[in-house]
């Protein structure tokens, strides 16, 4: 019993071959098969018109000849016969039948020739081929057919040479048009074809500094390379920045780590009390909590590279909160946070809001000269205001790269990551981040995209003894 596997095979081969040509050739052979096809349905056509066209006029030429011939007929005596001044010119035939056919008279190619030697056309009225000839047949009073015939073999060796003509001509206008639509796609994909080694020279050498050359013009090659480009670009700025990026943290974290060791093999160099092994390990303690935020605030910079899920957050209660958390800290260096608040619902992400907030009052709490860190909200804006003169201006903007501190607060604990994550986080939402000097002070403000709060959300409420420092109500900690 046969089975039917032998037979998909070479439909397989032939996909898997097809997949194999190149873009090119699929193309060009795309475009050579349209054009095959409307070239030979446009030679079909002329032929179709042209052989009715000559062959019309063929017919129009023998009407007009019966027409003459008709008027030609004489009667003598009961017989019919054409007048003598009718002359028949080249291969034409002019014949008068009874109305059985019989042939009463004729002038012209075929006069001589007897009945006999050639079976005669039908008697069939009107314009009709017959045996390489063209043949008309008019009816006529007394029941007599006029006929005229004509050899079609001009008309044929017309159409023939027609047929040759288009057919060669046809084939030749294929092989142009294929060699033409293989430069025009080879022309095309050229731009793409650099991509490709491009991606290909980054991939085996990871050269992220080549570029696609650039192609002139506002077409989708020019807009792809273009594209490429521009992605290329921010590849290497993304590539260089995570570089710079893991060459800091290295060494953020070797120095602690290396002061950490340092102190294990102290206090394991020679036997001791457990009173001087419990201020060792708590003294190390204080190093382990320090590179565990150190740690996190690292974690928490890089996602900020993610993309961002906004929702509407609660802004004046996230600096309530916020607040609460650094009651402690504040009343431990002498200092008090006032609050003036309204309600005020921001696009953001929740957790990186309080983020934010944290780090900027635990600046202003680090590097105040006063007494008074002040947190406001008001229309999607969060500004942190404290004493001092704050950074210098020149060097706000070095501030907000990672593991940056301002000149004179070496001795002040820190890891110079606070600012740049605040920065980031804001880039990632929309936000603006926005210093302003002042004599006496220095404010940084959080320009937020406003939110519509969620359905059935109570509004927030703030009860507080108002100060002079507050006119929507102040909360002192």
């Amino acid at each position: 019993m046969k089975t039917d596997g032998p037979v998909a095979a070479p439909s397989n081969f032939s996909c898997l071959s097809l997949s194999r040509w190149s873009l090119r050739l699929k193309l060009t052979l795309g475009y050579a098969l349209v054009f095959a096809v409307s070239i030979v349905l446009g030679a079909v056509g002329v032929y179709v018109v042209s052989s009715a066209s000559l062959t019309a006029s063929l017919d129009q030429t023998l009407r007009e000849t019966a027409a003459v011939a008709q008027a030609s007929i004489e009667t003598q005596n009961g017989q019919s016969s054409f007048s003598p001044e009718l002359k028949a010119t080249g291969d034409l035939t002019i014949e008068l039948l009874s109305s059985r056919g019989k042939r009463l008279a004729s002038i012209g190619a075929d006069e001589d020739i007897k009945e006999d030697k050639a079976k005669p056309p039908p008697l069939q009225l009107g314009a009709m081929g017959f045996d390489n000839n063209r043949v008309f047949t008019q009816r006529l009073a007394g029941g007599q057919y006029l006929r005229i015939s004509r050899p079609s073999d001009t008309l044929t060796e017309l159409l023939t040479d027609l047929a040759r003509i288009l057919l060669y001509g046809s084939i030749l206008m294929i092989a142009v048009a294929c060699l033409v639509g293989y430069v025009l796609a080879d022309r095309a994909l050229k731009p793409v074809d650099a991509v490709a080694r491009t991606a290909a020279a980054i991939a085996g050498r990871g050269n992220y500094r080549e570029r696609v050359p650039a192609m002139s013009g506002h077409d989708e090659m020019a807009r792809l390379t273009n594209t490429v480009n521009a992605m290329l670009d921010q590849l290497e700025h993304t590539i260089e920045h995570e570089k710079q990026f893991a060459r800091i943290a290295a060494h953020e974290l070797r120095t602690p780590l290396t002061v950490l060791k340092g102190r294990l093999e102290l206090t394991l160099e020679r036997p001791r009390d457990a009173a001087a092994y419990q201020k060792a390990l708590s003294s190390m303690q204080g190093r382990v909590d320090a590179l565990i935020a150190l740690s996190e605030s690292l974690l928490a910079l890089s996602r900020t590279d993610a993309p961002a899920r906004l929702e509407p957050v609660d802004l004046a209660a996230a600096v309530t909160l916020a607040s609460e958390q650094f009651g402690e800290i504040a009343r431990t260096s002498d200092k008090r946070i006032e609050l003036s608040l309204t309600e005020s619902w921001v696009s953001a992400e929740a957790e990186g809001v309080q983020r934010v907030i944290s780090n900027l009052l635990e600046n202003a709490l680090k590097y105040s000269s006063g007494e008074t860190v002040k947190l406001s909200v008001k229309s999607q804006v969060l500004t942190v205001s404290s004493a001092g003169a704050g950074p210098e201006r020149d060097q706000w903007t070095r501030l907000l790269q990672p593991f940056e501190r301002g000149s004179g607060v070496q001795g002040i604990s820190g890891s110079g990551l606070g600012l740049a994550l605040v920065a980031a986080l804001t880039r990632r939402w929309n936000a603006e981040l926005v210093p302003q000097w002042s004599p006496a002070r220095f404010d940084v403000e959080v320009q937020f995209q406003a939110a519509r709060p969620p359905t059935g959300q109570a509004t927030l409420v703030l009860h507080t003894q108002p100060t002079a420092h507050s006119t929507k109500g102040q909360m002192p900690l």
